[in-house]
Formats: structure tokens, sequence, C-alpha cells
């Protein structure tokens, strides 16, 4: 707020000339404790306050003029129009002034009752104060830790999903943290450089893996400390150290699983392309050829099912284990697969087959030459289609497991194309899957019911939700 808004403009003025009755006769006119004077072209000489006037009539100067007993302008502390009200009390402070005039161009335009200016300033900082209170409680829920360390490596803010997940106690704030100035630790990097770091991996003093984001806190073009957020991962890091571990007898047990070396041999030869994406052009650049990805996918699909089984998922009614398995092996069998090389960037939408093209043709090779159940075929059918784009004819008592087998088809490309690390918990019907993934709109959580199709996508980073609806992958 500006000085012009909350300036008084009926002024009480006197001419340079006025006795000390006029001098008091415009005070209790406008119910004042002081007068501007001004000369005859109405610029302003000065100011009588009422103490100098009681002070003159005290030593018996009935006969004075405002000339005598004012303060000259250039003794005086003036605002103007523009000026920020923020400003006035610092200017002011220990020099005991109540009123400040307002001039613009050396000509009185109204001026600042000082009680009525730390009224405002006082409800500005209440307001600030209230902010505060509620970003405080909104930081303190936060499932994901945040932690603010000043230039000096000082612990300044310190959350209680930080202190859960740190080992830390709130006492450790204002101390200098020995992990942070670590060469090479995420939090020193940004300090240095003054660019944040996205997505990086840190072990805690308690053993816990953890996913940090960090972020430079600059002021003048100065880095005065970094903001760390970070989600515990340990659980899904683990995970992903058994799946690894367990590749080898997957890899034998998925060879006894086929039907046949024919369709070993195709998923052999389908490439799957590992990539880098880029979220401003929604290109793509190829960093690595996986000669046998088709094979690795449904490796990889395989394992992420075993894992939902063991969380139970598989003992809900209108699972089929068997049937989903079977799917998951064919549901790629009639794939085609563009020829890349590292290096190239190319629009994913236009060189890569629609997947409901590949569905189909997989779900008729499978019909013709396998004969498999129905259930399956279907399934591999329409494994790439919503909820709302399924004709009516799809029976009602698979969309569960499509819904499964759409979902482990995508957490199984990101295993494959992306490296991504996944995490579960199940309730009941619902499943939660937390993502982390190269690709922006798979980096995130989501919880979805298999029985309605409801779901959730939350991005994990701010915890805020994207959308709500029937997911697809």
């Amino acid at each position: 707020m500006l000085a012009r808004e909350i300036m008084i403009t009926e002024l009480p003025i006197v001419e340079a000339g006025a006795g000390s009755a006029a001098i008091a006769k415009e005070m209790l006119r406008l119910k004042t404790s002081h007068v501007l004077v001004v000369n005859d072209g109405g610029t302003m000489l000065g100011l009588v306050a009422g103490l100098d006037l009681c002070r003159a009539l005290a030593e018996g100067l009935d006969n004075v003029t405002a000339t005598e007993i004012m303060t000259p302008r250039s003794n005086l502390i003036v605002a103007y129009p523009e000026t920020p009200l923020v400003e006035v009390p610092l200017t002011l402070a220990g020099r005991h002034i109540n009123q400040v005039p307002v001039v613009e161009g050396e000509i009185p335009v109204g001026y600042l009752d000082v009680s009525k200016v730390l009224l405002y300033v006082a409800e500005k900082e209440k307001n600030e104060l209230v902010n505060s209170r509620r970003a405080s409680l909104l930081i303190n829920s936060m499932r994901e830790g945040v932690v603010v360390v000043d230039k000096d490596y000082r612990i300044c803010e310190l959350n209680p999903a930080a202190q859960k997940s740190m080992g830390l106690a709130e006492a450790v704030i204002g101390q200098q943290s020995k992990p942070y100035m670590v060469y090479g630790s995420p939090i020193r990097r940004v300090m240095e450089t003054g660019e944040p770091l996205y997505n990086i991996e840190m072990r805690s003093e308690t053993g816990k893996t953890l996913l940090t984001n960090n972020v430079p806190i600059i002021n003048n073009g100065s880095i005065e400390g970094v903001l760390q957020t970070f989600s515990d991962i340990t659980d899904v890091k683990q995970m992903h150290i058994q799946l690894l571990e367990a590749k080898e007898e997957l890899d034998k047990a998925f060879a006894l699983t086929l039907p046949n070396s024919r369709v070993e041999k195709k998923l052999k030869n389908t490439p799957e392309y590992r990539d880098v994406y880029n979220e401003a052009t929604g290109m793509i650049e190829v960093t690595e050829v996986i000669e046998d990805g088709g094979y690795l996918h449904v490796i990889n699909a395989l394992k992420v099912a075993a894992d939902l089984n063991e969380k139970g998922m598989m003992a809900l009614l209108g699972l089929d284990k068997d049937i989903l398995v079977q799917a998951l092996i064919f549901h790629d069998v009639g794939k085609s697969q563009p020829a890349l090389n590292v290096g190239q960037v190319v629009n994913p939408h236009e060189v890569f087959e629609q997947g409901e093209m590949h569905a189909f043709r997989s779900a008729s090779i499978v019909e013709k030459f396998y004969d498999k159940s129905q259930d399956v075929v279907q399934l591999i059918r329409y494994h790439h289609h919503r909820d709302e784009d399924l004709p009516g004819s799809f029976p009602h008592h698979l969309l569960p497991m499509l819904r499964l087998l759409r979902i482990i088809d995508g957490l199984s490309a990101g295993l494959t194309r992306r490296s991504a690390r996944i995490g579960f918990s199940a309730n009941g019907s619902r499943l939660t899957i937390l993502e982390n993934n190269g690709h922006p709109d798979f980096n995130r959580m989501v919880e979805i019911d298999l029985y309605t199709g409801q779901a959730s996508v939350y991005n994990d980073k701010r915890g805020r939700m994207l959308k709500q609806g029937a997911l697809r992958n």
C-alpha cells in the first residue's frame, strides 16, 4: 500500500504570518495536533506542532507568528504520494513524530497519521503471521520430508516427515550438517552451482534410501541456501533389487512357460528402445536398442504380476491368475517395431504403431494358432483400450483383470524402457502404485479400484492431484 491510499487530504493550513490564536483555531477546526505553514504560493515552509504552540504560550509569547515557532521544512521528514507505507515506521523510529506531511513538488497534498500507519503495518504483519502459520501447518502435514539449509549448511527448517525419515530431532535446527557439506552431496552441488537437482537418491544416517529434489534459494542473485524435499523409497528400492536378483530364475521359469520356440523367437526379435523424453518438444532420444526387448518386457510384466500376487491382488474375486499370466505372455506377439538407432530423435506418436493395432493383431494370432480361451483373447485384444472405449459386447466380468493387465503392461514398459522404480500397496480391490519414471506423465502415484475403475493420479513430487477418472497406461 502507498501513502496516497491512506493519507488525510483535509489539511490544517495557516499562512506564515498567522498568530497563535489562528494556529490554535485551525488545530481545533480539524482536531489535529499540528498545522502546516505555507507561503502565498502554497509551498510548504514548515510545521507547527501543538507542543510548539504550548511552549510559546507558557513562555508568555502571546504574539508569536507561525514562522517563529515552526519546524522548518529543511528539518522535516516528509513522505510522497508513492511512498510505500511499510517504509514510514522505519523512517520515524525514535523521532517521536505523530504526523508526516505528504508533499508533491513541495506543495502539501496530505498527511499521514502515524497511529493509522502503525495500525496498517500491524494488520499486515498479523496477516503474514496467519499465512506463515498456514504454510507451517501445510509443511508439517506433508508426507514428503522438507529440509531448508542455509549457505553455511546449517539446518533452518525440518518438518516431522524429515525428522522421521532421517532420524533427526528438532534440536538440530540451527546446527551445521556435516553430511550436507560432504563433497558431491546433492545440497552441496546445488549450493555451488545454483542449479536444481531432481530425483537424486541419497542414503540417510538411518540407512533409508531417499529420493530427493534440491532447489536453490536465491535472494538478489545470491544463493542463500537450499530447499530439499524427499520421499522414502527404501521399500521400493529393496523390491527393485530383489527383482534384479530374481531375473535369472524368472528367465528359466519363463522359458518353461512359453508355449513353443516360435513365441520365444518372436519376442526375442522384437526390439524395445530405452530413451530420454524431452517434455518441451514431446520428442524422445534413443539411448539404447534392446534387441530382445519384447522378451524382456514380458519377463518384467511377470515380475510385476508375481509381486502383485504376493500383495494378495490375485486372490480377489474376478481375477484369474492363470488367465492373466497367459494374456501377459501373448499380449505382444503381434507387435511390430520400427528400426531406430542410438542418438536418433523421433516423435513417438509418429514412429510407433498405435497400441490398439498390435493388440488386435496379437489377439488374432492367439485365437487362430494357440487355441486360447476367449477370456485370454478378449483381454489381449482390448488391453490398450480405455474403459469408456470398450465395445458393449466386452464381457463385464473381465473388467478387473483388464484394468490390472493395463497397469502391469504400463509398469513393465517403465521398467524395460526407463529403468523405472515402482512399489505397491493393496487394500481390498484398491491398488496404490508409486512409480518413479523418467517420463513426467508416469512419474506419479496412482490409486485405482479394480472393480469400479475409478482412479486418482497424483504427481509424486508435490503430492497434488492431477486427474480423476479411468486410468490408461
